[in-house]
């Protein structure tokens, strides 16, 4: 892994837009549902979100009390919410605009490794290393 997330140019095969910040490895990544912007989980406890456009971090999702790494990111079907999967078993819920938590979902007995927001976006799928998928709607 690396604590950098870079866009490559499936053409060339060369990357053309890299991104810095996260200070520790970078677990996931999802693109913005616009397509102009990519968010990522890190194991330093943070989210960010990159514009494309604008070639740089327009916003970090952190808590100080978050010390646990995230495995798993994705949005909701409009962009406006972002979920993060953390190794402290839980499913953090940020506000991509204002920058903070709405909610943590709780349920899982061990880390949650991935996540997905169904497609007409009334759910969320969680799985964890408990062995466990959940459904949240």
């Amino acid at each position: 892994c690396d604590n950098v997330a870079y866009l490559w140019d499936m053409r060339t095969g060369d990357y053309v837009q890299y991104f810095e910040g996260h200070t520790s490895d970078i677990n996931s990544v999802k693109f913005h549902p616009s397509g102009d912007a990519i968010a990522t989980g890190s194991d330093d406890a943070t989210c960010r979100l990159f514009d494309l456009r604008a070639d740089a971090e327009v916003a970090c999702y952190e808590k100080e009390a978050i010390l646990f790494g995230i495995n798993a990111v994705d949005f909701s079907v409009s962009g406006r919410l972002l979920f993060a999967g953390y190794n402290d078993y839980t499913v953090n819920l940020w506000d991509t605009l204002k920058c903070e938590r709405i909610t943590v979902l709780y349920g899982h007995e061990n880390r949650v490794s991935a996540l997905k927001v169904s497609p007409d976006g009334t759910a969320i799928g969680t799985a964890s290393w408990d062995t466990t998928i959940r459904i949240w709607a």
